[in-house]
């Protein structure tokens, strides 16, 4: 992406930022900053941007300071004044404190069982939760995209500050955009997904500063765009933080959108073109100047200047120790060297001497002048129409929404806004507009038209909003901006037929005599099948379902269970009765290799079929293989076919694995929809018992397994350099052993580093020809080379089969004109293809190092994963963790190399330990739709979510009603203003509601409270009237029939005189008491949920209804606190408030306990009075 985000933490970075700066400040006009700065070492000041610099002193005149920058983001200050904007950052205690806390807190009289378990719980979810730091700002940094860089790297100093121009407008352009749908702040009470009201922000306080170049010294015109997590909010001018989530969902569709507006003022102010240049199958089209060439780009983007330059230096060294040149084998060291030198620190350099050295690096490889070059660029091009959006016809702009929605659908199953956005952006970046305003209208229809096509998933309001909670569209903040989950309704049609054709009976079967006959002994595959595959597939074969299951971890001998299934089919239904298919044509292949069966990818055989020439036949038995990377229209496609003419779907996978690059996430629904479904469940690959139940433990996010594999000497940390070196070392020396091993890194770059590792180490050991054909990642293939094709090509065929995806080969001669003579990587022939110099420059690579989606259905004997950075997902790392069947070895990155010096935390030691800790909790897995309408279904009729909505408008509805009786008492109206604004008025009107609810006479307690006096002067007013009213409740307790609980736990909010309001609250008062009737009843009639110990119904009706009632409070208890466990009530918990609602459950809990209830009594009956739903 050209709009990249990475967190900020307090104090993160400041020096760091500065430390490039060109000393003093002057002139702060952004666009002439650049070169205004020519020949100055270091970068210009940063400059001030964003709306709210309105509620602040500062200005964005003026220049940004290091004081000005640390008071901001080190303390949450005016960066003029240095007072606090909003509350103070938060610190949080580490998880043994807080498990302390919790322990001491402990009732005493807690003993034996019951506190054992207790500790257990709380140790447990307290290890769970994720490290907590307070978050300072967010680092947008806006890059410009490379064939743009690369002309501004060498064009004369006016086209420099053209370039500069439009790259800073761009920026501007984005920002409004952000802070008109975007920045928003959170207020209220917590719901599912943090505070539920999101409101209006002034806008955004942000210090932007402008970088030329990358830490290799290439040309990268960039700027990073701090922004401050320090917001104002419109409706009280309070100050707060940035509502993170919208911003993190909307990052891919803002990067989109810099993209199109910084090619539409760079057409304005250079009249160039641009066109689209695709880079082999996987990879999203990348729009570049026209006339740049890709060989300039690819100068520009390694790190080849750094290292020959590195080299230099160290071969200088050389013959100055030992007075020679050194020798071939030497030099290769040297290089080898150079290639594995820690990062060199980022060097300040002015812009001057960067250009000239940028000139004199692309008048070398162009072979003429680059500034001459770049005028003949500039002269060539040609001024395109620059469109107004009434230009474009609506009904044009529909069909653009048509094929938004289309290509949106295809990769995902479910979608917001933002993922429209950015598809309409990229719809229309062929389009040049004659202002940022004119596309954003356009893009506005078009992603308008998107959403109204696609199938809202996320449930309309389930209540009414009252006007003080809408904003000025009409919308209620009661509901995020873009925060709406799309689908389609053929993406729900294609998933509810797999979901009935797994329980369709009318598919072909085999007897469980022919599945025991071939679960024998059975040729090269060895021994016969263990109890769990034989039970597996006697299951399938018997089962006449059109569409089945089998699940089987990594390892547990999916290809030896499958091939018995195919021997007893084929007895039953002749030769040929069974297909293979898969995701991936070399996948096909080694299904076909193993199984000896013919096989084809899944894309080919639907294209084929569409087309009327392949067809499946009664009888049949088709194996999808890997099939959590099907996509689900595929698998719908087959399905539907198989059951048209009568034969069997079976797919074959794991769910815990990597899934569909497309629109995915069926076969996990499937598995999750079929609790019996077939599985394997004995680990049988791994040579050490250990590692097997340990696998287990990382495919379901076990953490506790890391210390398993850290006790195994399994993972490594260090820092990235290290870990690069001490992976390949490893891998090099399991592969000069005689093993199969696999070099795994998640990240593309990191496979490219490696491949050059390994590449420079056959180089020297005389078994790769140095000089080779270059190829798109920067990276060079030559005589000896291991490649591997990127790209399915049926002309090129070899023998019986041809050129695939994935498919490796050595390379037996590297031609002048590009193109690769290569063969199959250990075929017993020596049968050679020359791949096409197009065909090599697009979508050939090194093949030394694989990425985990590589190498997922791999078997070897060692697997060495490279872990670079936190993002991998779980998925990722089980499969690279798996792969081996002596061993798998984690080496972990903890230096955080992929970040810049500004975005390292200095107060946080990442061990390799805690970096694993946050890839297991990191699920990459991709709900199916109608997972995600069941869960959207669930989070906004939840009585979590709901009672947020209710606090959050009591808070409102009773304002004014506090506010009467704190003047009725006495304090006059500057004090009652005071009140208000203050941080423990909400808590003291929370108390007031709470204590009324209990029973209490607030209308005359509060007022005699304030008469009592002493308040003159006291620091927080409404800490101490809170105090006090605790204090006089305290002394007695109310009759029970006072109360008004809702759902016997959330205080009701009474004498509201705002008839919109009234209706609101009643609504939602309805809707809990609903949801906590039906998760009660669903919790009776289920004989494995969380109360079934809890007796029968009493037989006396009002005993009956009374329990009942008491049941409902342990579920809505429940269900507010998200507890999942089988005990009734969870873990004693840690806050005050849940432990207000936990104590009340826990009073209804003993109601119902045997044996208080009668026991001759029937089982607990469904409630006589709910329209709510069943529990999603």
């Amino acid at each position: 992406m050209t709009v990249s985000i990475r967190v900020m933490t307090a104090g993160q970075g400041v020096r760091y930022l500065f430390s490039s700066i060109i000393a003093g400040d002057g002139d702060r006009d952004a666009t002439t900053a650049l070169t205004r700065y020519y020949v100055e070492q270091g970068t210009p000041p940063g400059r001030w941007m964003g709306r709210g610099l309105t509620g602040l002193t500062v200005t964005s005149s003026s220049p940004v300071t290091e004081e000005q920058l640390r008071r901001l983001l080190g303390h949450g200050q005016d960066p003029m004044t240095g007072e606090p904007l909003g509350r103070p950052y938060r610190t949080f205690a580490p998880a043994t404190d807080r498990v302390a806390r919790r322990l001491a807190a402990l009732p005493g009289d807690l003993t034996g069982a019951d506190h054992t378990r207790q500790v257990a719980w709380i140790n447990a979810e307290e290890a769970a939760k994720a490290i907590r730091v307070p978050v300072a700002g967010f680092d947008l940094t806006f890059s410009a995209p490379k064939s743009l860089s690369s002309l501004w790297a060498v064009a004369d100093g006016g086209t420099q500050a053209l370039i500069a121009q439009a790259h800073h407008a761009a920026i501007d352009d984005v920002l409004d955009l952000m802070e008109r749908e975007v920045a928003m702040t959170r207020v209220g009470a917590e719901g599912m997904r943090g505070a539920v009201a999101q409101v209006q922000v002034r806008g955004v306080v942000a210090a932007a500063f402008d970088h030329y170049d990358s830490r290799a010294a290439d040309p990268q015109l960039h700027t990073h765009v701090v922004v401050a997590n320090r917001v104002q909010a419109v409706r009280d001018g309070r100050w707060r933080t940035l509502d993170s989530r919208a911003l993190h969902g909307a990052v891919a569709g803002l990067s989109e959108h810099y993209n199109a507006v910084l090619s539409d003022h760079v057409a304005r102010l250079l009249g160039v073109g641009w066109q689209a240049r695709t880079r082999g199958p996987g990879r999203i089209t990348r729009w570049e100047i026209t006339g740049v060439p890709q060989e300039l780009m690819d100068e520009f983007s390694v790190r080849t200047h750094d290292l020959e330059q590195a080299k230099d230096r160290l071969v200088s060294d050389y013959v100055a120790r030992h007075g020679r040149a050194p020798s071939r084998a030497v030099l290769w060291r040297i290089r080898q060297q150079a290639t594995l030198a820690t990062r060199p620190p980022k060097e300040t350099h002015s812009l001057a001497e960067l250009t000239d050295t940028w000139r004199r690096r692309a008048t070398t490889l162009l072979g003429r002048d680059a500034t001459g070059w770049a005028s003949q660029v500039l002269g060539a091009g040609t001024q395109e129409a620059l469109l107004r959006a009434d230009d474009l016809p609506l009904e044009h702009l529909h069909q653009i929404a048509a094929t938004v929605l289309q290509e949106v659908g295809d990769r995902r199953s479910t979608w917001r806004r933002w993922n429209l956005h950015a598809e309409a952006v990229r719809q229309t970046m062929r389009l040049r507009f004659g202002s940022a305003g004119d596309r954003e209208a356009v893009l506005r229809i078009i992603v308008e038209a998107a959403e109204h096509a696609s199938l809202q998933l996320t449930p309309p309001e389930l209540a009414v909003s009252p006007q003080q909670f809408r904003r000025a569209d009409g919308s209620s903040v009661l509901r995020p901006r873009a925060s709406i989950v799309y689908s389609s309704g053929q993406m729900l049609a294609a998933e509810d037929r797999l979901r009935a054709a797994t329980l369709h009976r009318t598919a072909p079967t085999v007897s469980a005599d022919l599945v025991q006959d071939a679960a024998r002994p059975w040729g090269r595959l060895g021994g016969g099948l263990a109890g769990d595959q034989v039970d597996a597939i006697t299951a399938i074969g018997v089962s006449a379902r059109v569409l089945d299951l089998l699940v089987g971890p990594a390892g547990t001998g999916k290809t030896r269970t499958m091939a018995a299934l195919r021997r007893a089919w084929e007895q039953r239904y002749g030769p040929g009765s069974v297909l293979g298919l898969a995701p991936s044509a070399a996948a096909a292949a080694v299904l076909g290799d193993e199984l000896g069966i013919p096989t084809e990818n899944t894309t080919k055989w639907l294209y084929e079929h569409r087309r009327g020439n392949w067809r499946l036949t009664p009888g049949q038995l088709v194996i999808i293989d890997e099939a959590s990377l099907a996509g689900t229209f595929a698998l719908d496609a087959i399905t539907t076919h198989a059951a048209t003419v009568g034969a069997k779907v079976l797919l074959v996978g794991d769910w815990a694995q990597l899934q569909a690059v497309d629109a995915g996430g069926a076969f996990g629904m499937l598995v999750r929809e079929r609790p019996d479904a077939p599985q394997l469940v004995d680990v049988r690959r791994f040579g050490h018992d250990w590692e097997k139940h340990a696998s287990l433990g990382l495919r379901l996010g076990d953490t506790a397994v890391i210390d398993t594999y850290l006790t195994h000497s399994r993972v490594l940390g260090a820092d990235y350099d290290t870990v690069l070196d001490s992976a390949y070392q490893a891998w090099r020396a399991d592969q000069r052993a005689g093993k199969v091993s696999v070099l795994i890194a998640e990240a593309n770059q990191t496979v490219i580093e490696l491949n050059q590792r390994a590449r420079a180490d056959r180089v020297l050991a005389g078994l790769v020809d140095e000089a080779g054909v270059r190829l798109h990642d920067g990276t060079q293939a030559a005589r000896g080379d291991l490649v591997v094709t990127r790209k399915n090509d049926r002309r090129l065929a070899l023998g019986r089969g041809w050129v695939k995806n994935n498919d490796r080969w050595q390379v037996v001669t590297a031609h002048t004109d590009g193109s690769l003579t290569v063969r199959r990587e250990a075929s017993r022939w020596h049968t050679t293809l020359r791949l096409p110099a197009d065909y090599v420059a697009n979508d050939v690579e090194l093949g030394y190092a694989i990425t985990a989606y590589r190498a997922q259905g791999v078997t070897v004997d060692s697997a060495h994963t490279l872990v670079a950075s936190t993002t991998m997902t779980r998925e990722a790392f089980y499969v690279a963790m798996s792969r081996g069947r002596q061993s798998n070895i984690a080496y972990v990155a903890t230096d955080a190399h992929d970040l810049e010096d500004h975005q390292r935390r200095d107060d946080l030691a990442m061990t390799a330990s805690s970096i694993l800790f946050g890839i297991l909790q990191h699920s990459g897995a991709e709900l199916s739709a109608t997972e995600t309408l069941v869960a959207e279904q669930d989070a906004w009729g939840s009585i979590r979510q709901l009672v947020g909505e209710y606090d959050t408008i009591a808070q409102v509805a009773q304002h004014e009603r506090w506010l009467a009786l704190l003047r009725a008492g006495g304090l006059d109206e500057p004090t009652v203003d005071e009140l208000v604004t203050t941080d423990s008025y909400p808590i003291l009107a929370a108390a007031l509601r709470r204590l009324e609810a209990d029973g209490h006479d607030v209308e005359r307690l509060l007022p005699q409270v304030v008469r009592a006096g002493g308040l003159a002067g006291a620091q927080d007013l409404g800490s101490l009237l809170r105090y006090r009213l605790q204090r006089a409740t305290s002394r007695y307790t109310p009759a029970p029939r006072r109360r008004r609980l809702i759902a016997g736990l959330i205080p009701q909010a009474t004498g509201v005189a705002d008839p919109q309001l009234r209706v609101a609250l009643a609504q939602r008062e309805q809707l809990i008491t609903q949801r906590a009737d039906a998760l009660a009843a669903a919790a009776a009639a289920n004989p494995q949920s969380w109360a079934t110990h809890l007796g029968p119904v009493p037989a006396d009706p009002t005993a009956a209804a009374r329990c009942r009632r008491q049941l409902a409070t342990v579920a809505a208890y429940r269900d507010r606190w998200t507890i999942t466990t089988s005990d009734p009530l969870g873990p004693i918990p840690g806050t005050d408030a849940q432990r207000l609602d936990y104590e009340r459950a826990r009073a209804a809990l003993r109601t119902l306990q045997p044996p208080a209830l009668d026991e001759a009594a029937g089982p607990w009956p469904a409630p006589t009075r709910t329209t709510a739903r069943p529990p999603l």
